[in-house]
């Protein structure tokens, strides 16, 4: 009998790393999250974690992957963001030195010429995996299950009696969390990997609007356009005085200028992996 895989997740209590805890607990692997606080769930393995400080212990012998979801939001400033994220991650990977496949949860707000302050982090993120022989995986706009992450900020405002909508409209590549989780899970048992960055996300960039519609729910949708960069420099005023919205100026850049394309999303195909367009998948839900 094959010996009984083991992963240890970063960020395992939040949406995507709840997310892929459930998934890789289902196909049998040994789940051992790294979180500040323990998980309910027995089953689960907890290792006491944060990005500032890495592991509380030595990590398991014989893991089998790192999955690394844990992004700190509560940093602001570049210096700061980068000091927390980025040297977090290069301390995990000095703790996970002996573990064979590491997969970072990277976004497609990371792509080359991007100004969001996210995005260029999970780009040095990247770097830092590449260098280490592991894989980036950059979400498209995870939704479906739990409505966390930023289509749970989405959610709210989209039930506004009168949501505000982007002048001009952007648009997004989404991926369904199930369709998500199947590509990670993947990702963490498979070696070698053909790319070092792999975009997981529908190939179709889906209209901010249409988000929007379908998050609101039935009734039509009572809608205000706004100019992103007037709503982009409100945010940032609010945010200079102390005024905290719920949703970032830094998460609304992103919107406003979304990557180009999904890198490499045809591998998923080849991997016996479909990715469901955003309509598809909303219907099926």
């Amino acid at each position: 009998m094959p010996e009984q895989r083991s992963v240890a997740i970063t960020g395992a209590n939040g949406y995507v790393g709840s997310t892929l805890a459930r998934a890789f607990s289902a196909a049998g692997w040994r789940v051992h999250p790294l979180q500040r606080s323990g998980p309910r769930d027995a089953r689960y393995e907890f290792i006491p974690y944060s990005l500032a400080d890495g592991p509380a212990r030595t990590l398991p012998a014989n893991l089998s992957a790192l999955v690394h979801c844990a992004y700190d939001l509560r940093a602001r400033d570049a210096s700061s963001i980068e000091r927390t994220n980025v040297g977090g991650t290069a301390k995990l990977l000095a703790a996970a030195s002996d573990v064979p496949n590491v997969v970072l949860i990277s976004s497609m707000s990371a792509y080359a010429g991007t100004s969001q302050l996210y995005g260029r982090t999970k780009l040095a993120c990247e770097e830092l995996v590449t260098a280490r022989g592991g894989t980036s995986l950059r979400l498209g706009l995870v939704h479906g299950g739990a409505k966390g992450g930023m289509i749970g900020a989405l959610q709210r405002v989209a039930k506004l009696p009168v949501v505000p909508v982007l002048k001009p409209d952007s648009h997004q590549f989404t991926v369904h969390a199930d369709d998500m989780a199947r590509c990670v899970l993947a990702a963490a048992g498979q070696l070698p990997i053909e790319h070092r960055v792999l975009g997981v996300a529908h190939p179709r960039a889906v209209p901010f609007t249409e988000i929007i519609a379908s998050l609101h729910g039935t009734e039509p949708v009572r809608t205000v356009a706004i100019a992103s960069k007037l709503l982009y420099r409100g945010l940032r005023v609010g945010e200079a005085v102390g005024v905290r919205t719920g949703f970032r100026a830094d998460s609304l850049l992103g919107l406003m200028h979304p990557a180009p394309d999904v890198p490499n999303v045809a591998y998923w195909a080849g991997q016996g992996i479909t990715l469901r367009d955003f309509a598809e998948a909303v219907s099926e839900e």
